[in-house]
């Protein structure tokens, strides 16, 4: 009997020396970054592996650059022909082509003179009877002809020489700075055919190798960056007052270090029921609230680890 009354008291005793159970329990996920290039293009070469540890502005793959040099040619043209035609406007006409119109009109006038005085020799034959009236008619139609011509070209040589209007090269200037747009943008998407590490952290998968093809929505690679793990914990409903914004958490798990901490950077405002991935029988229809913990640096904690949580600084951090 006396055994079977001290069986109270050795429970108690037991349940003092087992451990503590932890505010919470959860798991870490990892936020992963995918590489991607930003228009489509075949990949040339993957220069590094799985596993490897890579650091912002370091080379992780090559793609085809062929058709991105082309169109990087084409806008060095075009800006070429667009500071040519500013200049033209802002010079005005050469004066060789002045010269030159001047030399066509000088010659367009002496032969419009020579239809002229054709034209009116046979007239005078017309009217003798010495032609026929289809002879008179040919000679008036060269004369015609020939002072159209040297009307045309005596327009042309007014218009070279008056200076450009304003419209005209303020249009030719914002052409240049077009050209000029155009160019920076085909060299920088042919920069871009060079993918390289935007944050420092660990390749965990290599999606594509070379020889496939690559797009905005095809990427060839996923990085974890270092500062990249976070801990999705879960706290029973009746523990919640307990912790607020930056509230430090110690932090254990199994193949885990010692001195594991982690600050709390997200509090969720609405309860769920206990997640499948860490339910127990005991708990599996408690709610809980899902809250997120920033590990400490030099954790070393990975994707998928399952892990508790006790509250070491109740004091610390903001309100919720």
């Amino acid at each position: 009997m006396s055994f079977l009354c001290s069986l109270p008291v050795i429970g108690v005793l037991i349940a003092a020396c087992l451990p503590p159970s932890p505010l919470a329990t959860g798991y870490v996920e990892g936020t992963y970054i995918k590489v991607a290039p930003i228009e489509t293009a075949r990949i040339i070469d993957v220069p590094v592996q799985r596993g490897d540890h890579v650091v912002p502005d370091q080379i992780v793959a090559r793609l085809e650059k062929q058709d991105a040099a082309i169109a990087v040619d084409n806008a060095k043209a075009a800006l070429s022909q667009a500071k040519s035609t500013l200049a033209n406007l802002e010079q005005g006409a050469r004066p060789e082509k002045i010269a030159a119109l001047q030399a066509s009109l000088k010659a367009a006038e002496l032969s419009a003179r020579q239809a002229e005085r054709d034209m009116t020799r046979q007239r005078t034959l017309l009217e003798k009877g010495s032609v026929a009236q289809s002879v008179y008619d040919t000679a008036r139609t060269a004369y015609d002809v020939a002072k159209a011509q040297a009307e045309e070209i005596r327009s042309n040589l007014a218009y070279t020489s008056l200076p450009a209007r304003e419209n005209e090269i303020a249009a030719a200037k914002a052409a240049v700075e077009q050209a000029e747009a155009a160019l920076k943008s085909a060299q920088w998407k042919e920069e871009q055919r060079t993918l390289m590490a935007s944050v420092t952290g660990v390749v965990t998968d290599i999606i594509h190798e070379a020889g496939e093809m690559a797009g905005p929505q095809v990427p060839i690679l996923e990085i974890l960056p270092d500062d990249g793990i976070k801990l999705k914990l879960y706290i029973p409903e009746e523990s919640l007052a307990s912790i607020q914004m930056g509230s430090k958490l110690t932090i254990t798990c199994d193949s885990c270090g010692d001195d594991l901490s982690a600050t709390v950077s997200y509090i969720s405002d609405g309860p769920e029921f206990t997640p499948p991935v860490i339910y127990s029988l005991e708990n599996r229809q408690k709610l809980v609230y899902l809250i997120e913990a920033k590990a400490s640096e030099g954790s070393k904690l990975n994707p998928g680890q399952i892990v508790s949580a006790w509250l070491t600084d109740a004091g610390s951090g903001g309100s919720r």
